[in-house]
């Protein structure tokens, strides 16, 4: 592994140390106060840079993710939200909405808040507000590797309804500068159910500041949501300074993957040179949304790799292209979150 500029074994990295959580590892605990309290969170610290907390009892999110203490995510002004306070049902959720480095939004809603079928569904779905259980986190030596590794599963279920279950893996090697999660995503219940599934990364100040760009793999076509959006599409992928009451814009990006099926997309801020990026796995997550929101206090770009676009379970039945899950069918989903040096395609 590589730290501090030099490679090491494991031998010659433990002949300097006493305990590996000197340089990385893993660090469970409890928030004591606020609307927070009671929620279990993990810190993990890579050793080359990058610290993440991660929230298990919000669907295993991610929430602050920080580069030599270089703030990377946007967390907004609720803070730490307990899932016993999330508001249902409708656009509640953004009295919830911590947002942090990753807010997963689904399983079977994502989007919009709206009636489909009968049922009412809840903006962005319930998956952020869905505790795991069976958690499990170790870190281990593989060789001269120390891996770091966080797993735990989650359910959306209802007597007489579906079941589906979400399966999470949080993995990081230390020495590296990037997290990789990989989920699946089972019909647990025995009747076809709708499914959604969105990745809302969101990057905050400094990364996100006047003069950052957004960069990005092949793209092949961008789209604005709306007329807001289309009046702020030469721009896209340029930001500035805050602005009082912005009103949010968003962008669907159209990837063209490379030879592993992956697409990515970040932030570069020049004055840090450095790129904050999102990779993720086109053959299940074939969409990417810039969410760009300038405003005073909600200052964040999103980048959020999805399997449709933000607008509702019931707009993607409407337009023939809502996805289903069958019972017992599983399903895959992998991205990955980290910082680059510089401006560069990221591999």
């Amino acid at each position: 592994m590589k730290l501090w500029g030099k490679e090491y074994t494991k031998r010659e990295i433990m002949q300097n140390i006493g305990d590996v959580t000197q340089a990385f590892g893993l660090r469970s605990s409890t928030i004591n106060d606020g609307a927070g309290r009671g929620m279990r969170i993990i810190d993990l610290k890579t050793g080359g840079g990058l610290t993440a907390t991660i929230v298990p009892d919000r669907g295993l999110d991610i929430y602050n993710l920080s580069f030599n203490n270089i703030p990377i995510s946007f967390v907004s002004k609720v803070g730490y939200i307990a899932p016993s306070l999330y508001e249902h049902p409708g656009a509640g959720f953004l009295r919830s909405f911590t947002a942090g480095m990753l807010t997963t939004c689904g399983y079977r809603n994502m989007g919009n808040s709206c009636t489909d079928d009968g049922e009412v569904l809840d903006t962005h779905g319930r998956a952020s507000a869905t505790p795991a259980e069976f958690l499990s986190q170790k870190g281990e030596w593989i060789g001269d590797d120390y891996i770091m590794e966080i797993s735990g599963a989650m359910r959306e279920a209802v007597v007489f309804g579906e079941y589906i279950r979400m399966t999470r893996k949080i993995t990081a090697k230390a020495g590296e500068n990037k997290i990789i999660v990989e989920d699946t995503l089972e019909n647990a219940g025995y009747n076809t159910q709708p499914m959604q599934l969105l990745y809302h990364c969101n990057f905050g100040y400094p990364m996100v500041a006047a003069g950052s760009k957004l960069v990005s793999g092949k793209t092949l076509d961008i789209k604005p949501r709306d007329p807001a959006a289309a009046s702020g599409f030469d721009t896209c992928r340029e930001f500035c300074d805050p602005i009082h009451d912005y009103a949010e814009q968003c962008f669907y990006y159209t990837f063209e993957p490379d030879a592993d099926k992956m697409a990515w997309a970040g932030i570069y801020n020049p004055n840090l040179d450095m790129t904050a990026y999102v990779k993720f796995d086109m053959t299940t997550l074939p969409h990417m949304i810039e969410w760009k929101q300038m405003g005073e206090g909600d200052y964040v770009c999103g980048l959020e790799p999805a399997t449709w676009y933000p607008e509702g379970r019931a707009a993607a039945r409407e337009r023939g292209c809502l996805d289903f899950i069958e019972p017992g069918e599983i399903k895959h989903f992998k991205l990955e979150l980290g910082i680059e040096a510089g401006n560069k395609e990221i591999k």
